[in-house]
């Protein structure tokens, strides 16, 4: 049992070490079709503005705004960056500052950013699915020892008499029972801290 601990352990920490939060997907799909605009050759700001009117609700309100009046788009990127899984808003304000500094294309970067985001939408999504993977073979682990003591009274070994009816085995008992929530407890502390990553 504490070899199989060990192992789970090992195998959720591996998986949040790999895995990175993802944003929103309105996010995501919002800088996918802002790359496909300023690739078609919009301006950035009618790029902005056409990519994020296609998404309801927008992911972007201050940032569609300020491009409609001449605003500072970065800093208004910056705040919409505040929202709930917004986060990849602050790359792109990051993107659309040197490109307006430099002169550089933005296309490339935003192309680039939304990727980057999609497989970080991917990982998490493999994460949730390794956590529910490794809880289920966790309580099917926890289920075992019960299975044995049934299989054990099925076939008239009565381990269930030995347990309750000796010290020895009430003492085995207590102890097994003890080190089952243990184990319990220790798996529900890495769940909550492998999805404290996402």
């Amino acid at each position: 049992m504490a070899l199989s601990g060990s192992v789970l352990a090992d195998r959720l920490r591996g998986i949040a070490r790999r895995v990175r939060p993802g944003p929103a997907p309105p996010v995501a799909a919002l800088l996918s079709a802002l790359a496909a605009e300023l690739a078609a050759g919009q301006p950035t700001s009618m790029a902005l503005d056409a990519a994020a009117s296609g998404l309801l609700p927008a992911p972007c309100p201050f940032a569609v705004a300020a491009c409609r009046t001449g605003g500072d788009v970065p800093a208004a990127l910056r705040m919409d960056a505040c929202a709930p899984g917004a986060k990849a808003l602050r790359g792109l304000a990051s993107c659309w500052e040197v490109s307006e500094r430099s002169g550089a294309g933005l296309s490339v970067a935003v192309a680039r950013l939304a990727a980057s985001i999609r497989a970080s939408a991917e990982a998490e999504a493999q994460l949730r699915g390794e956590i529910a993977a490794v809880q289920a073979s966790a309580r099917l682990l926890a289920c075992l020892p019960l299975f044995g003591l049934l299989i054990g009274q099925w076939i008239g070994a009565e381990p269930m008499s030995w347990l309750a009816g000796s010290w020895v085995g009430r003492i085995v008992l207590a102890l097994g029972l003890a080190l089952q929530l243990l184990g319990l407890a220790w798996l529900r502390s890495m769940v909550s801290s492998a999805r404290a990553a996402l």
